[in-house]
């Protein structure tokens, strides 16, 4: 009789634990490879261990899941020390100065965007926009009445917790804001960014939780939820049969999501107020539009962004818990208080998305909550990524990524006002 082991990266976990151990033999006598190679087997080896345990643990497989675990797992790595200091400078290369989170991204928002019915696209990207400002506004009014509760002015509980929250993350966000209020107060840049990170990483870890648990909300009541299509009564992006991945078929699909994310780096390098991202997601609205690109190749390009997701997600997400989740800064900001100030104004935004969408806009309650509410408070792609994962609809990254650049700028630019004019 055959018997059935648990599989963890598509392997038997007899064959698993080897590979494990293979690798943590590399880590501890420094033979990892540099690059490419190291950075994929460390980041798919351990994120596909993470996420096998998120998905079979019981209770945690119920309200968290695979995509949390992975990336909790890859911070908890880190802060432990279990890893050393070169492996994780040679993962922090590799995940974000060698592109690898770049690439996933790209192709996760060609995949998504070719995926979705061009009559819905305008239709939804108008929309989405207004709910996420009224949501973050009322975020706001929450935040600034918490922190004037505790002792704090209006003023620093808007600048200091609210701005950053929302301000898309750490470094399109928070980075910039600390070097406008250290011109703005004379101050050191470095003291600023470590008092507002705090509210990055942990509105983060909220909405990523919040995620999750929207997940599970939705499988429970089916009526608020889309199963990832964000306009209620549209057609949906997933009927019809999906395109075969064959190789030569994956191959143009990754030629056309690079094509188009070198594309939006040109129009970056020329306007850079605007975003690569954002560029990339305007270039691509305007082919699904227009209908300038041949449907077999959107076909290719849906493919290779379900082969992505897929193959490389929760090695996506371990890598982004291991660089970009600093879990002692959270540790250094956090009072009861200051949580529940942050898990207030999280939960008041994602509440207020899901009602001004579902009422107004004609979205789907659960995934305007996620797409124009938690989506507004994490940390910029990454952010994403990790939230949409968590709720299991990676489908509304294009949207996702609309929001947290459009608002996290307009956050930014009102805190860089407010900062030079009340003091």
């Amino acid at each position: 009789m055959n018997r059935q082991w648990i599989r963890a990266a598509g392997l038997p976990l007899p064959l698993y634990l080897l590979l494990l151990a293979l690798t943590c033999g590399a880590i501890q006598t420094g033979t990892v490879p540099e690059g490419l190679v190291g950075g994929f087997l460390l980041l798919t080896v351990f994120g596909e261990g993470f996420h096998t345990l998120g998905q079979t643990v019981p209770v945690v497989k119920t309200y968290l899941g695979g995509s949390v675990i992975a990336i909790l797992g890859g911070a908890v790595l880190r802060a432990s020390g279990v890893l050393p200091p070169e492996t994780v400078a040679l993962l922090d290369r590799f995940v974000n100065r060698e592109g690898f989170l770049v690439f996933y991204i790209a192709s996760l928002i060609a995949g998504s965007l070719f995926h979705i019915d061009r009559r819905l696209l305008l239709h939804a990207t108008i929309r989405i926009l207004p709910t996420a400002v009224i949501s973050i506004f009322a975020g706001t009014v929450v935040i600034v009445l918490l922190c004037t509760a505790a002792g704090q002015t209006p003023l620093e509980g808007l600048l200091y917790v609210a701005v950053p929250m929302t301000s898309g993350g750490m470094t399109a966000g928070a980075v910039p804001l600390s070097a406008m209020y250290a011109e703005a107060l004379s101050g050191d840049a470095g003291v600023i960014l470590t008092k507002i990170a705090p509210a990055t990483v942990l509105g983060n870890m909220v909405s990523i939780l919040l995620g999750a648990l929207g997940n599970r909300l939705g499988k429970r009541l089916p009526s608020l939820s889309g199963n990832g299509q964000l306009v209620s009564g549209g057609a949906s992006p997933e009927t019809g049969p999906k395109p075969k991945q064959k190789g030569a078929r994956l191959g143009a699909g990754l030629l056309i999501a690079l094509a188009f994310y070198q594309l939006a780096a040109i129009g970056n390098g020329a306007l850079p107020l605007i975003p690569a991202y954002a560029w990339m997601i305007l270039l691509l609205i305007l082919a699904k539009s227009t209908g300038i690109v041949p449907q077999q190749m959107e076909e290719a390009a849906t493919a290779w962004g379900d082969f992505v997701i897929q193959s490389w997600t929760a090695a996506a997400l371990t890598g982004i818990g291991i660089t970009l989740l600093d879990l002692r800064t959270i540790a250094g900001g956090l009072t009861p208080f200051y949580l529940f100030t942050i898990v207030a104004g999280v939960v008041t935004i994602t509440v207020t998305a899901g009602f001004v969408g579902s009422r107004f806009m004609g979205f789907y309650p659960l995934e305007s909550a996620i797409a124009a509410g938690m989506c507004t408070t994490n940390m910029g792609g990454s952010g994403n990524v990790a939230v949409l994962s968590g709720a299991e609809r990676l489908e509304l990254l294009p949207f996702a990524q609309i929001v947290t650049r459009t608002c996290g700028a307009l956050m930014l630019t009102i805190g860089g006002i407010l900062i030079h004019l009340l003091t």
